[in-house]
């Protein structure tokens, strides 16, 4: 979220010391892409990101998310899409199979992924087909 790395950067100041706004930028945008890294690496678990849409101390997390996410778009299967795209998804989704990811704790990778995605007998279309 833009808020909390401003907040702990410039201590909510949100014209902080402009001397300190390009590394505070490289800072989110790292920020940014550690937990897309995370994420994409390991389990895959949807990731969002929070944007107050502001110019906070010179634009810098406007600049650092809206780089992020043109290097995160670029990545093999990712999809950027919004809140109701996502739950359209998963709603779509073997209930089952859901379930078993769930079990999964932030940033572990499953030793072999079939045993968390194999679909129930009764089975549903791939999810490509759905959404």
């Amino acid at each position: 979220m833009d808020y909390n790395m401003m907040a702990n950067q410039s201590h909510a100041k949100v014209n902080g010391d402009p001397s300190m706004r390009p590394y505070w930028e490289q800072q989110a945008y790292s920020s940014y892409m550690a937990g897309f890294n995370r994420a994409y690496s390991t389990n895959r678990a949807p990731m969002y990101i929070g944007n107050h849409f502001e110019s906070w101390n010179g634009g810098i997390y406007m600049t650092a998310v809206e780089r992020a996410l043109r290097d995160i778009a670029a990545k093999p299967d990712v999809r950027l899409v919004s809140f109701r795209q996502l739950v359209q998804w998963l709603e779509a989704q073997d209930p089952e199979v859901l379930r078993r990811l769930r079990t999964l704790e932030v940033g572990q990778e499953p030793a072999d992924w079939r045993q968390y995605t194999a679909t129930s007998a009764a089975g549903r279309a791939p999810a490509e087909a759905r959404v």
